[in-house]
């Protein structure tokens, strides 16, 4: 191994990457809703496996919890294959390259210099508390002269 500075850092740079990238796809949402959609869907399908006669008759001749139960399974299947197939570091990646080209990762032109800086290029930002003309703003009259 080489005791060059310059390709120590990069390796490390390399490894903290790696670590970013695992903890978003650890803390993606689209696990954990998907996760507990399975898990929920689970008990309510074993739930409408062992229902009686009577709980089926309560639910208008309907097996409702296992019906809900394998609903909620489809669901937990759907978001789980659309987190496992499309990752979020991915996701995350693609926005950082398609934002190179001056555009906010929603499409629309990024702000620069000092109108950024301030926000005077907004409209909230020039509109004073309790400058509404229609007077629908909501804002309290105490106080006002």
């Amino acid at each position: 191994m080489s005791h060059d500075p310059l390709i120590a850092e990069a390796e490390e740079a390399e490894r903290a990457a790696h670590r970013d990238r695992r903890a978003a796809n650890l803390f993606d949402v689209r696990r954990m809703i998907g996760g507990l959609f399975a898990i929920y869907g689970v008990i309510l399908t074993i739930l409408g496996i062992g229902a009686s006669d009577a709980d089926i008759q309560k639910a208008a001749g309907i097996n409702i919890n296992l019906w809900t139960g394998l609903a909620m399974l489809l669901v937990a299947a759907l978001f789980l294959f659309w987190a496992f197939a499309r990752p979020l570091a991915e996701q995350l990646e693609d926005d950082d390259e398609d934002g190179e080209d001056g555009r906010t990762a929603r499409g629309a032109p990024a702000s620069v210099g000092a109108q950024s800086a301030d926000g005077a290029g907004s409209q909230t930002a020039r509109r004073g508390p309790g400058s509404d003309p229609s007077g629908a703003g909501g804002g309290s009259t105490v106080g006002r002269q």
